[in-house]
């Protein structure tokens, strides 16, 4: 049935988009599947329903074509990037790995001071430590803290490079049907794999307090691993957030990219020139606090508090933006 329905799209794609072709394509819609399930009904299989819809059905008029649509041209919207289905799939490739490399990044951030803490509860694990003093393990534990920090620098700055060399973000993307069509599928087919790892990354960072209580309770006040298991399930949790958030976004860059209109792109620019400030900012504070006032433990809640207040501001930002268009 989502073949039908994905032709259809694809052969109205570049027809005029008037109140007439809207019914059209309804009419088309209706006659295919109405066909599809009689054949079906009759014994055909599904290959040999679709191909009997498509044959009947599967045309338009050529007088209701818009004048410099052809099977072999497309119409580019003013100031639009092309992309051929190769490009498209060169991007996403791409973007998976920067996904996979942003989540990292932030993963090492929070995972940083776990090192640390780790690093300076060596000498109750091994004799041959007992020799040297604790201030010189509690000057050797900032190396971990520091490699973690600085390994996550660097995918951020290598990575975001990266991306920026395709230029797509904030651009009006153009696709022919097909490709469009490909990636509408894939986008659907990944929505329950997505939509289970932002449920499992909500459950960790739920766990994550009570695994620093039970962990209390079991090891005692004085002990620093509770903050270990409680920065280990932030962790996780917040990179299952990441990587699948731009994987979404991956696919929103390049479906939703001719529905943009220039004012949409503006806000779009504004509400990434905010996040790009305020969440180092966010990463910068928890360091501060961490190493200044050793408030690893509750440190951590800046960033979700952080994204719930820049989730309320491009909201308001944009509401307002769409607004004052209108005026």
């Amino acid at each position: 049935m989502n073949t039908l329905r994905n032709y259809v799209d694809s052969v109205f794609l570049n027809l005029p988009q008037t109140p007439e072709m809207a019914t059209r394509k309804q009419e088309m819609i209706m006659n295919m599947e109405a066909k599809y399930q009689q054949l079906l009904a009759d014994g055909k299989n599904e290959n040999e329903a679709i191909g009997a819809a498509l044959a009947e059905f599967g045309h338009v008029d050529d007088s209701s074509r818009a004048p410099a649509a052809t099977p072999n041209t497309e119409i580019i919207p003013e100031g639009a990037i092309h992309l051929s289905a190769a490009e498209a799939d060169d991007y996403l490739d791409h973007r998976h790995k920067f996904a996979f490399a942003m989540a990292a990044g932030v993963f090492l951030c929070i995972m940083a001071p776990a090192a640390m803490i780790l690093f300076r509860e060596i000498p109750q694990f091994f004799a041959v430590t007992a020799r040297v003093s604790q201030n010189t393990i509690d000057v050797l534990a900032l190396v971990p803290l520091f490699v973690f920090v600085a390994a996550a620098v660097a995918l951020f700055i290598i990575y975001g490079a990266k991306d920026s060399e395709y230029g797509l973000n904030n651009q009006i993307i153009h696709l022919d049907a097909q490709t469009r069509a490909d990636l509408s599928k894939e986008q659907r087919e990944s929505k329950s794999r997505t939509t289970v790892a932002i449920a499992a990354g909500v459950v960790l960072c739920i766990l994550a307090p009570i695994a620093l209580l039970l962990s209390v309770l079991l090891l005692g006040n004085e002990n620093p691993l509770p903050v270990v298991f409680l920065l280990s399930f932030v962790a996780v949790g917040v990179f299952l957030f990441v990587f699948y958030g731009i994987q979404i976004d991956s696919y929103t860059i390049l479906l939703s990219g001719r529905n943009n209109s220039p004012e949409q792109l503006r806000t779009k620019k504004v509400t990434d020139t905010v996040a790009g400030v305020v969440f180092p900012l966010a990463a910068a504070v928890y360091l501060i606090a961490g190493f200044l006032y050793n408030a690893w433990a509750t440190a951590w809640i800046i960033f979700p508090v952080v994204g719930i207040l820049f989730g309320v501001f491009a909201a308001v930002y944009g509401g307002y933006s769409e607004l004052k268009k209108k005026r």
